[in-house]
């Protein structure tokens, strides 16, 4: 590995070597070796990795080698070795990732291959691999990741394949796969991120799938997928984010998917998704962000979730969504931010919420939500920065803040209370004087002072000594 050496090893005796695995991985070797006896090499992984070797090897005899794993990997090998005798090869993993090669392997092989993840990924590999027998295989992923590849597979067979997550992340490809056979495929998670895919791939069988996390993500696929069975998915987190999608999935049965992070950010969709079971969905971030988003999901089921940070972050939704259940959210950060959205929220849940940072900052909320519970909030910095709204949150409680209470992006006019109180009332104060019969009680924060500090603190610092929040002449009253 890493070595510098290029001497004359051509006349090796190789015939008992069984594991050739990185000999020269990283190094600048590329002398004559063509004529090394390989017949009883079994693992030949990563033997050019990464190295300069670009010389003759098409008379190799690699009828038992089983492992070729990232065998000419980030190498400039693109030599002939469209003979090699591959029937006993069972991982083809990275075989070719970021190579130079482009060579003929039409007729290679591949019948007892499982393992062809990240085959051609990175690669300039354009090449006929039309007739592989690819029935063993059970994982294709990354397969032609970010390649150049753009050839026919449409007949290949891919009845075993499991995982074909990331197959044509970023890649050229846009042939016919539509009979491909994808009914024991779990992951397709990524399949199709930024890729220029936008083929017929309506009746793939998808029943046994779990993950679809950015399939489609910032591609031009806007095909028909009305009839997949989406039973299984638990993950659909960016399945459509930045997409040109568009197309009916209103059938779809959502009923185990537990994330929708994402899932529409940034996308053209605004079909029916009315009737979606979300009883099990925890996460819905940035789920409609920056969405052309607006339609019903009035009776979406929201009991689970408990994170809808960004959900519509600059998004179109002016929705009705005033009956959801909010009881188990946790963080509502950036939720309405730069939104359109101003509608009934007067009796969401916020018992659990503990971050509302920036929630309609920028926004067109002008509604009620004076009697939100806002007691776990530590966070509302900027809840209301450059927004419309102008409403009464006076009986918010304000005492679990981590920062001060005009940092919330608008100016809070609290009244001081002064009452009665009993020397044993007293430990349940924060006082900064000696009490005498009365005090004064803080609404912000709920901490109580002397009644002998009201004027010094009203005149000169017009602000609680322990939350900051402002205090005006205008606003006190007098009890007791």
């Amino acid at each position: 590995c890493k070595s510098k050496f290029n001497g004359n090893i051509s006349n090796w005796d190789t015939s008992k070597v069984t594991d050739m695995s990185e000999i020269f991985a990283y190094s600048q070797f590329n002398g004559d070796i063509s004529k090394w006896d390989t017949s009883s090499v079994t693992d030949m992984s990563e033997i050019f990795a990464y190295s300069q070797f670009n010389g003759d090897i098409s008379k190799w005899d690699t009828s038992s080698v089983t492992d070729m794993s990232e065998i000419f990997a980030y190498s400039q090998f693109n030599g002939n070795i469209s003979k090699w005798d591959t029937s006993n090869v069972t991982n083809m993993c990275g075989m070719f990732c970021k190579s130079k090669f482009n060579g003929d392997i039409s007729k290679w092989d591949a019948s007892k291959v499982t393992d062809m993840s990240e085959i051609f990924a990175y690669s300039q590999f354009n090449g006929d691999i039309s007739k592989w027998d690819t029935s063993k295989v059970t994982d294709m992923r990354s397969m032609f990741c970010k390649s150049k590849f753009n050839g026919n597979i449409s007949k290949w067979d891919t009845s075993t394949v499991t995982d074909m997550s990331h197959m044509f992340y970023d890649s050229e490809f846009n042939g016919n796969i539509s009979d491909w056979d994808t009914s024991s495929v779990t992951d397709i998670s990524w399949m199709f991120y930024k890729s220029k895919f936008n083929g017929d791939i309506s009746d793939w069988d998808t029943s046994n799938v779990t993950d679809m996390s950015e399939m489609f993500s910032y591609s031009h696929f806007n095909g028909d997928i009305s009839k997949w069975d989406t039973r299984l998915v638990t993950n659909m987190s960016g399945l459509f984010s930045y997409s040109q999608f568009n197309g009916d999935i209103s059938k779809w049965d959502t009923s185990l998917v537990t994330d929708m992070s994402g899932m529409f950010s940034h996308s053209q969709f605004n079909g029916d998704i009315s009737k979606w079971n979300t009883s099990k969905v925890t996460y819905m971030s940035g789920l409609f962000s920056y969405s052309h988003f607006n339609g019903d999901i009035s009776k979406w089921d929201t009991s689970l979730v408990t994170n809808m940070s960004e959900m519509f972050y600059k998004s179109k939704f002016n929705g009705d969504i005033s009956k959801w259940d909010t009881s188990n959210v946790i963080d509502m950060s950036w939720i309405f931010s730069g939104s359109k959205f101003n509608g009934d929220i007067s009796k969401w849940d916020t018992s659990s919420v503990t971050d509302m940072s920036w929630m309609f900052s920028d926004s067109q909320f002008d509604g009620d939500i004076s009697n939100w519970d806002t007691s776990k909030v530590t966070n509302m910095s900027c809840m209301f920065y450059e927004s419309k709204f102008n409403g009464d949150i006076s009986n918010w409680d304000f005492s679990n803040l981590e920062h001060e209470i005009n940092n919330i992006g608008i100016e809070i006019d609290k009244k001081w209370t002064t009452i009665k109180v009993d020397k044993k009332d007293i430990e349940c104060c924060v006082l900064f004087q000696p009490i005498e019969n009365e005090f004064i009680k803080c609404l912000t924060c709920n901490n109580c002072f002397d009644i002998s500090m009201k004027t010094s603190w009203i005149n000169n610092k017009n602000k609680c000594p322990m939350c900051r929040s402002k205090w005006t002449n205008n606003k006190i009253y007098l009890m007791g």
